[in-house]
């Protein structure tokens, strides 16, 4: 099946960067963004969060009670 739509030039020109066709640089694209996304997760428990949080905030403290 397929289908008939309006790109803008730019991303046609990225597109057709990965593939020898738009479909086949899209789905070049779609693989490259999944491969990534799965390298990059790190599952994070809930003290880790909290922790990181609490960082977070303890450094804006300090620098707002420096600045001021």
């Amino acid at each position: 099946m397929s289908r008939v739509v309006r790109i803008a030039d730019d991303a046609y020109e990225r597109a057709i960067a990965y593939g020898p066709s738009l479909s086949e640089g899209i789905r070049v694209m779609d693989a490259l963004i999944r491969e990534l996304r799965s390298r990059s997760e790190m599952p994070f428990d809930q003290k880790t969060i909290e922790q990181m949080i609490r960082s977070a905030v303890r450094d804006e403290i300090e620098a707002a009670v420096y600045r001021g």
